[in-house]
């Protein structure tokens, strides 16, 4: 009988840890971590408010239903090595792209993989090294959002999970399938008005946006008796902007989530917790400046008391006609280093 060395173990608590818009303590209760690994460098820059502006091929995961206001193609990859300085080949990648169908609205498409990297595979009972396996989860999605009346976009994500821990080692055991949707609505007013200076025309939004994710069945690895739930979460957010073409702009907005993994805590416990911890709430906000439509610099807050995540966040935007890189540097539990992350995108 063989026997995996956890060479993983201390990173994929890691990823628990750092993967996003959770507490530590859902994270932990909770299936497919890469579900909770939010993509996008502009939206970790500036605060992770981006449900309520959700503009580009990441609104898939952040709000579908920003999908009903696009125009023409939108597309976006992203890449991040998570834990670098626990495991440099533990990595998150994402790739989306949308289109707007006239009389449909905005369809996206999107793939999310998160690799572990490879672990040692050792005979039983003792240390010696036999082989190495990989771990990894992946989900495709397919989103489509509509402008149902003036003003508010309805959308949907629909996609299907995979994760396969140890299924090189243990079969059908190691690995897990399942799916989820996610639920957005986005509410958005935009105005032009007289700029500040009086001289040029500036574009004002406003935005509202609600977002239901991960709903679905438990996933699996072992048997049904020991399935996890999905991250399942409720995000609400706020957004205000103005922007002259081709002069400057600003973007500034907050939010709240909530997990809805609901597990019992002891009284014991419960008393020892914050309002934060005993909700399982996260606040975050910020504020993106821009000039000329070309260079952009973000900053912003995160507060996750229950995952003992609280810090700054900040990055930078560079756009040259329909592309753009975004990079941003993020905070993550209490005893790892910031990670940074980077971006591309393109409209056409």
């Amino acid at each position: 009988m063989n026997r995996s060395i956890p060479r993983r173990l201390a990173a994929a608590l890691a990823v628990a840890l750092i993967a996003g818009p959770v507490s530590a303590h859902a994270a932990f209760n909770a299936g497919a971590a890469h579900l909770q690994i939010p993509p996008g460098a502009r939206a970790e820059g500036m605060g992770r408010f981006y449900n309520a502006v959700a503009d580009d091929a990441f609104a898939p995961w952040w709000n579908p239903g920003g999908l009903a206001f696009m125009r023409g193609w939108n597309a976006g990859l992203m890449h991040t090595k998570l834990v670098p300085d626990l495991a440099d080949d533990v990595y998150f990648e994402y790739a989306g792209i949308s289109k707007y169908l006239k009389g449909w609205g905005g369809v996206a498409a999107t793939f999310t993989y998160l690799n572990y990297g490879e672990s040692i595979q050792t005979q039983a009972g003792s240390a010696t090294e036999i082989g190495t396996f990989s771990s990894f989860e992946f989900s495709p999605s397919l989103a489509i959002g509509t402008e149902v009346v003036n003003n508010l976009g309805l959308g949907a994500n629909l996609k299907l999970l995979h994760v396969d821990l140890a299924g090189a080692i243990l079969g059908a055991e190691g690995t897990g399938t399942t799916f989820a949707v996610d639920l957005g609505g986005l509410y958005r007013l935009q105005e032009d008005s007289v700029s500040m200076f009086g001289s040029k025309l500036a574009e004002t939004t406003f935005s509202l946006g609600a977002t239901v994710a991960n709903l679905g069945p438990d996933i699996s690895l072992v048997d049904e008796r020991q399935s996890d739930p999905l991250p399942r979460n409720l995000k609400i957010g706020a957004s205000y902007g103005l922007r002259v073409p081709q002069s400057y702009s600003f973007l500034l907005g907050g939010s709240v989530e909530k997990s809805l993994v609901f597990e019992d805590i002891p009284d014991s416990v419960k008393d020892e917790l914050s309002t934060f911890e005993r909700h399982e709430v996260l606040l975050s906000g910020g504020l993106e400046v821009g000039i000329l439509d070309m260079v952009f610099g973000r900053v912003g807050y995160i507060y996750d008391d229950p995952g003992e995540i609280k810090g700054v966040t900040y990055g930078a935007g560079f756009y040259l006609k329909q592309f753009g890189l975004d990079v941003a540097s993020i905070p993550q539990f209490r005893e790892l280093d910031r990670v940074t992350k980077f971006s591309l995108v393109a409209r056409f």
